[in-house]
C-alpha cells in the first residue's frame, strides 16, 4: 500500500545539516510516510551521510543524473512520491514538533477545501541556537489579505495535497529562488489554505541560504510574481509597492 505522506527532501552540499534533518523526520510520531531524499549532484559528503539512514525501509535515496536546481529537484521528488499528501523539508532545516505530520494530516482530512497547511518557524543558527520565532497568519482570510506582501508559507513547514500542487503546474523552474511562492499563489486561486500557530520547523540561517546569496534575484522574482497575481488577491497595490521597495533595497545592499 502507498504511504499516506511523502516527505520530500532535496539536497545539495548539505553535509553539515542533513543528518539532523533526516533524524527529525524519522522522529515523527506519525509513521506512515516515505522519505524521498534527492541528491542534486553534491560534491561533499551529503549523499554518503544520507545513505547511512538507508536501512530504514521508509527512506528512499535518489541521485539526479544531472544538476537540476532546487525547483527541478522538487518536481522530480513529486514525480516519485506515492503519498496523497506531501511534506517538504529542506535539507538544512529541522522539524521541532514530533506531532507535525499527525496534526497536519488531521487538519487536511477534516478540511477537503484546503490544499495546504503550514505553521510557525524558529530561525536557528548553524549550531542550532534559536534566534527568533516567526508566527504567520492562520486563517484563509488573513492569509489572502497579506500574501502579496510576504510569503507566509516557509517550505519546510508545509503539508499539501499532491494533486492540487500538480494541477497548479508544480514548481516553476524559470524561477531561481521564489518557485515556491509562485506555486502557493497559484494554488490559492482554487483552494483555501491555513497555518497552525505552533512552531513546527527550525529554519536554519547560514551563508549558503539561497535567499541570502541571491537577494537581488529574489527581489526581482517577487516583483514579477506579485504583479502577475495582483488581480487575484486583496490589497494588491500594497503588495506591489512593497515588492518595488524590496527590489530597491536589494540593489542598495548589493
Amino acid at each position: 500500500m502507498n504511504p499516506r505522506v511523502s516527505v520530500i527532501m532535496p539536497a545539495f552540499n548539505r553535509e553539515k545539516y542533513i543528518a539532523r534533518s533526516i533524524e527529525s523526520v524519522l522522529a515523527q510520531t506519525f509513521e506512515d510516510f516515505e522519505l524521498i531524499i534527492i541528491d542534486d549532484g553534491s560534491t561533499d559528503k551529503t549523499l554518503a551521510i544520507a545513505e547511512t539512514f538507508a536501512s530504514d525501509p521508509r527512506v528512499n535515496i535518489v541521485k539526479n543524473e544531472k544538476h537540476l536546481g532546487i525547483a527541478g529537484t522538487r518536481n522530480h521528488a513529486l514525480q516519485l512520491a506515492r503519498g496523497a499528501y506531501i511534506a517538504p523539508l529542506d535539507s538544512d532545516d529541522v522539524w521541532f514538533d514530533k506531532e507535525k505530520l499527525a496534526k497536519q494530516i488531521s487538519f487536511l482530512d477534516a478540511n477537503p477545501a484546503y490544499a495546504l497547511v503550514g505553521g510557525a518557524i524558529q530561525h536557528i543558527n548553524t549550531e542550532g541556537k534559536i534566534l527568533k520565532t516567526v508566527v504567520f497568519e492562520q486563517t484563509d482570510a488573513d492569509l489572502r489579505n497579506n500574501i502579496l506582501q510576504h510569503n507566509p508559507f516557509p517550505q519546510s513547514t508545509l503539508m499539501y495535497r499532491r494533486k492540487a500542487i500538480v494541477d497548479a503546474g508544480s514548481y516553476d523552474t524559470s524561477f531561481q529562488v521564489c518557485d515556491d511562492y509562485n506555486l502557493w499563489l497559484a494554488v490559492g486561486t482554487k483552494h483555501s489554505f491555513a497555518n497552525f500557530p505552533e512552531v513546527f520547523t527550525g529554519y536554519r540561517i547560514h551563508d549558503g541560504n539561497i535567499t541570502r546569496t541571491k537577494r537581488l534575484t529574489s527581489a526581482r522574482e517577487i516583483l514579477e510574481i506579485v504583479r502577475s497575481y495582483s488581480s487575484k488577491y486583496p490589497h494588491s497595490s500594497r503588495g506591489v509597492f512593497k515588492a518595488y521597495l524590496r527590489l530597491i533595497l536589494a540593489y542598495i545592499r548589493t
